[in-house]
């Protein structure tokens, strides 16, 4: 750095938001009438309140643990119907809090998918859960 240039200088803020500096308001447009701000943000930064969780419909939830690499899976959260309808069709084995299947993970997947569940998430790279789930 030379002599004849200025130091850098750090930015300083009194807004707790990462807000785009305020701007001199142009004509208002109907797009920003009635819309909310968050206090200490300028006006032209428009927030929308998304609920948590959904309003609607009840789900049930199960997961499926298992391994790519393995010729089986734990299921949990199954209800007596749903262990009644797989044990007709594989080889289910009681375990703590699940059933033990004798099918690969994705078999066990897909033969959920038939029964209405989805996969909503993933987690883990040796062993995986996928939790899964259907309306009620």
């Amino acid at each position: 750095m030379t002599d004849n240039q200025p130091a850098p200088t750090q930015k300083e803020s009194t807004l707790n938001c990462e807000c785009p500096q305020p701007q001199p308001p142009a004509v208002a447009s109907s797009a920003s009438v009635g819309a909310s701000t968050v206090p200490g943000c300028p006006a032209n930064v428009v927030t929308i309140p998304v609920p948590i969780l959904q309003s609607e419909g009840n789900f049930a939830y199960v997961t499926v643990k298992g391994s790519l690499h393995d010729y089986t899976c734990t299921v949990f959260g199954l209800n007596q119907a749903e262990i009644q309808a797989l044990s007709n069709r594989l080889s289910v084995k009681p375990c703590v809090n699940g059933v033990l299947i004798a099918v690969p993970p994705m078999v066990m997947l897909n033969t959920l998918a038939q029964l209405s569940y989805k996969v909503v998430c993933s987690c883990g790279e040796a062993e995986i859960c996928w939790t899964m789930q259907r309306e009620v």
